[in-house]
C-alpha cells in the first residue's frame, strides 16, 4: 500500500468517527454539494488517482464530465462562478477516489491561523446552534495541518517514484486539466 493510500485510509477512519460523533450537528449528506462550488486543484499524487478512476468510468459518464470540465474552463475565463466538473446530479462522480480536502469538508477542521493561533472551521450549514459549537473539543477535530503535511510527504514520494523532480512536485493540477488529459 502506498503512503497516499495509507493516508486515505487514516482520513476515512477519522472522518467516519467524527461524522458519527457529530451526526446530530451535520447537514452533510448525499446530494448536498455546497462545498463543491469551486474549481479544485490537487497535488500530482491525487491527480494520478483521479485520472485512473476517470479512465474506469463508463464512456457516457466520462463524456459528460469532460464536457463539464470544458464548460468550467469557459466559465472561469469569463469570470463566472463554477462548480467542480466532477459533480454530476449534485453528487461526486468519483466519490471513492475524491481528494483529501473533499473527504474532510464540513467536519470541524483544526488548523493554525495566520497569526499562529489555533482555529476551528466547519461548513456554515453545520453546528448551527451555540450548544453544538460547545460540543466541539480539540481531541475530536480534523487536524488539518498534520494531514496536509502527510499529504505533502506522500505526494513527494509519489513524485520521486514517478521521476518527477522535487521542485515540480508541488505543482498543483486543476480538476479540469486532469479530466481533459484523460481523453488522450
Amino acid at each position: 500500500m502506498t503512503p497516499y493510500e495509507q493516508l486515505v485510509q487514516t482520513v476515512d477512519a477519522l472522518t467516519t468517527q467524527l461524522a458519527q460523533r457529530y451526526a446530530a450537528h451535520l447537514a452533510c449528506r448525499a446530494g448536498c454539494s455546497g462545498c463543491c462550488q469551486h474549481h479544485l486543484s490537487v497535488f500530482p499524487v491525487e491527480a494520478a488517482c483521479i485520472a485512473a478512476t476517470l479512465d474506469e468510468l463508463p464512456p457516457d459518464l466520462r463524456t459528460r464530465i469532460e464536457q463539464q470540465a470544458a464548460e468550467v474552463n469557459q466559465r472561469e475565463a469569463r469570470g463566472e462562478p463554477v462548480a467542480c466538473p466532477l459533480l454530476v446530479n449534485e453528487r461526486c462522480a468519483i466519490y471513492e477516489s475524491r481528494p483529501l480536502i473533499c473527504r474532510t469538508q464540513g467536519l470541524p477542521l483544526l488548523f493554525e491561523a495566520e497569526d499562529g493561533a489555533p482555529e476551528v472551521d466547519f461548513c456554515p450549514l453545520n453546528f448551527t446552534t451555540p450548544e453544538a459549537v460547545n460540543e466541539l473539543d480539540e481531541e475530536h477535530l480534523v487536524p488539518l495541518d498534520e494531514l496536509n503535511t502527510r499529504l505533502a510527504l506522500a505526494n513527494l514520494q509519489h513524485c520521486r517514484d514517478g521521476g518527477i523532480a522535487d521542485q515540480d512536485s508541488g505543482k498543483r493540477q486543476r480538476m479540469s486539466a486532469i479530466i481533459l488529459k484523460s481523453q488522450i
